[in-house]
């Protein structure tokens, strides 16, 4: 395959079925491989439609730094799309956040400002603060930009629909910004294929599974709508990194803590519904912005 770009490589994910995690009598269980987009997370969809809707509306000009709230994987996707376009970025990150992704973003190029960990929110508030100014920044604005939903939309729902022929029971996807959720239940919804959509979220505000969203009531993401959703699942940070590494010995997909989480709920739907449904989850992000977590043994 040649392409003209690196963007032109963002999306079209492939479906993979889980074999080796699967047992007698349980629905089929397919993985997006998200993480195989050219940042190495579902971001790049975001970050993509995103800027070039702010481009086409003049919204985005050669002079802004683009910025954003960030535990990592936006981040990472901004710096990537900002240096091929051209543009500088700066990232705001709580500083309990992987060493790696850090790495990542400063070798793109990017501005980390860190945050206080002790708030697992800071970092919103931080680059709220910054983006009133208009003139040097364009906030990207993850958590309340409806691009976010509809990159989704357009994007991994309609690859889902076409991937699956429309054989959905059921959407299992973390709440981080919920533009994932939110993007897929609506294009489901809108093309008439019912299917139970189910987030999950940490069970305690200090998880270290990055990129999703506790909800404990301090913040909600504005494009949020909880009456997409059929049910809210939490997961413990222990469930979810034994799942991320049984899905790298097993399967051989090697991706991080969110998505341990994120498929532990889907083999529990995969057992309640039962052989003949079929099961949908997303692999978020690659396994290897993880190596200094608890993701990998000590040796």
């Amino acid at each position: 395959m040649t392409t003209t770009t690196v963007l032109d490589m963002i999306g079209n994910t492939p479906l993979i079925p889980l074999r080796h995690m699967m047992q007698p009598g349980m629905a089929a269980v397919l993985i997006k491989m998200e993480a195989w987009n050219p940042s190495g997370s579902l971001k790049d969809r975001v970050v993509k439609y995103i800027v070039e809707d702010a481009e086409r509306s003049g919204l985005l000009k050669p002079q802004h730094t683009i910025i954003d709230a960030s535990s990592g994987n936006t981040g990472i996707a901004i710096a990537m799309i900002a240096t091929l376009k051209g543009y500088r970025s700066r990232i705001y990150m709580p500083e309990t956040k992987s060493v790696e992704r850090r790495k990542i973003m400063r070798t793109w190029g990017t501005e980390l400002v860190l945050t206080t960990g002790a708030d697992q929110n800071s970092h919103i508030w931080a680059v709220e603060e910054a983006a009133k100014d208009t003139a040097t920044f364009f906030y990207l604005n993850q958590n309340g930009n409806e691009g976010n939903v509809l990159s989704h939309y357009f994007g991994t729902g309609a690859e889902l629909l076409a991937q699956t022929h429309g054989d959905i029971d059921c959407f299992v996807a973390g709440a981080g910004t919920g533009g994932t959720l939110m993007g897929v239940a609506r294009y489901l919804r809108d093309h008439d294929r019912p299917a139970q959509i189910v987030a999950i979220e940490p069970d305690n505000s200090h998880s270290k599974i990055e990129g999703l969203l506790h909800f404990d009531g301090t913040f909600v993401p504005p494009i949020w709508d909880a009456s997409l959703i059929s049910e809210q699942v939490r997961v413990s940070d222990e469930v979810a990194f034994e799942t991320a590494r049984r899905l790298a010995r097993e399967e051989g997909i090697f991706c991080g803590p969110s998505t341990g989480a994120i498929l532990a709920v889907a083999l529990d739907k995969a057992r309640q519904l039962g052989e003949g449904h079929t099961v949908v989850t997303v692999g978020c992000d690659r396994g290897e912005r993880y190596l200094s977590t608890k993701l990998v043994p000590e040796e």
